[in-house]
Parts: structure tokens; C-alpha cells; sequence
């Protein structure tokens, strides 16, 4: 009697842990730093998060602030360590003419932190 009520608790706190894990979405930006306009001295970073707004939409609009900042930095060490610094994993890097390059990120969140 006793195996069958352990079992049962077993499984029954098993599912109880699966049952409130969270689901965990990835979100990626790139950020594109280069010349500004025709001058080749002063560097600026752009952020985007994509075309379609709808599928980067946190409910904590703070997260746009955060990364918005990144618009402020000339320099691509910057940009590195201040989106190491927010937690975002740096993915890959695409340089082309123009002295231009774009910088790829992502994140783990946890889903219900997202407008669906």
C-alpha cells in the first residue's frame, strides 16, 4: 500500500513541476553600425527589431528603452558589451562595403512575458 500512495505522490508532484514550467521563446535584433550620412568619421548603431512589430511585442515596453540606448553608440565594442550587459548573446556579424556591419543577437524569454 504503502509503493502504490508513493508512486502516486511521485507522480502526481511530477506533474505538478512540468504543469508550471514556463515556455521559453527566443527574440533576435540586429543592429547596423556605420558611417553616418557621407562622413566617414562619426559612426552611429541603429537597432531593429524587424518589419513585422507583432512579433517582437514584450508587455514590459521598458525592454524598447533599454535597447533604444543602443541608438546612442558610435563604436561596435560598444554596442557588444552593452547588449552583453543586457543579456542578449551575440549570434553572428555581416560586414559589407561601405564600412558598415550588422551585428545579430538573441534572448530567451519566458512566453508569457509576450503579447500573443
Amino acid at each position: 500500500m504503502h509503493k502504490h500512495l508513493f508512486l502516486f505522490l511521485f507522480l502526481w508532484l511530477s506533474f505538478l513541476s512540468f504543469s508550471f514550467a514556463q515556455t521559453k521563446v527566443e527574440k533576435y535584433c540586429q543592429v547596423v553600425v556605420g558611417p553616418q550620412g557621407i562622413s566617414r568619421t562619426k559612426r552611429i548603431a541603429k537597432i531593429s527589431y524587424g518589419e513585422n512589430k507583432w512579433l517582437f511585442t514584450p508587455k514590459d515596453t521598458s525592454l524598447f528603452q533599454q535597447l533604444n540606448y543602443v541608438n546612442s553608440l558610435t563604436t561596435e565594442a560598444d554596442v557588444l558589451n552593452y547588449m552583453s550587459h543586457l543579456g542578449w548573446t551575440f549570434v553572428n556579424v555581416h560586414s559589407a562595403g561601405g564600412g558598415q556591419e550588422w551585428f545579430y543577437f538573441k534572448k530567451e524569454f519566458d512566453a508569457a512575458d509576450w503579447v500573443q
